[in-house]
């Protein structure tokens, strides 16, 4: 009897661990999760545009400066406009009195200059006469000019600061004084033109403040 129940238990044990082995010998391996694969497309790069203004690399054209036009003859005396241009300036020593020089009919024409044939005179403002190209002729070179009607001709003439005394014209006058002047210019039979200008003391700013009020 109790052989038999030895026979039983062995047999038994054999069964579960024999069992045991074969679910272990049989399992199913897992397999790896798929890994996802990114694909990158790259972008074309835009080329640059031309710049503007150069479309067909075609430079920009200058444009062409035409020649002033060239004299036909002499100038009628009434058809010159004389423009006086002083600016301010010091006693005590010489005054540059650029003049202005154009025609009102002719494109261009030769003006022959000299004191007979341009006027300059320069008053105090409101007083008597201290200067005037009558009394100093030396002050007008003589010369052939080109007057034209679209460019302005420049005439620089000098006046040495002093006073005309009896109408005598010379280097040993006396100062003008600083104050405020009237110049009047014009061509022998044109119409005249005039400006106003100052003379300051020296070392003074050159800043008018009343055309009538003298300057100290």
């Amino acid at each position: 009897m109790l052989s038999i129940v030895l026979l039983l238990s062995v047999g038994i044990s054999r069964f579960f661990f024999s069992g045991s082995d074969a679910a272990d010998d049989t399992a199913t391996p897992v397999a790896d999760e798929p890994t996802a694969t990114v694909t990158v497309t790259p972008t074309p790069t835009a080329k640059p545009s031309k710049e503007a203004g150069n479309v067909g690399g075609n430079k920009p054209k200058k444009p062409k400066i035409s020649a002033p036009p060239e004299p036909t003859g002499e100038c009628s005396p009434s058809d010159i406009v004389v423009e006086p241009a002083v600016t301010d300036a010091y006693s005590y020593d010489n005054v540059t009195i650029p003049l202005q020089l154009r025609t009102v009919k002719a494109s261009a024409c030769t003006w022959k200059l000299s004191a007979d044939a341009l006027q300059v005179r320069i008053s105090q403002k409101g007083g008597d006469l201290v200067w005037s190209t009558v009394d100093c002729a030396k002050a007008v070179p003589t010369k052939e000019i080109v007057v034209r009607r679209d460019v302005v001709t420049t005439l620089p003439l000098t006046w040495t600061g002093r006073r005309v005394v009896a109408g005598e014209c010379t280097d040993h006058g006396p100062w003008v004084k600083p104050n405020f002047f009237v110049i009047v210019a014009s061509a022998l039979g044109g119409e005249p033109s005039s400006a106003t200008f100052g003379l300051y003391k020296p070392g003074t700013a050159l800043s008018r403040t009343e055309p009538d009020s003298p300057v100290s």
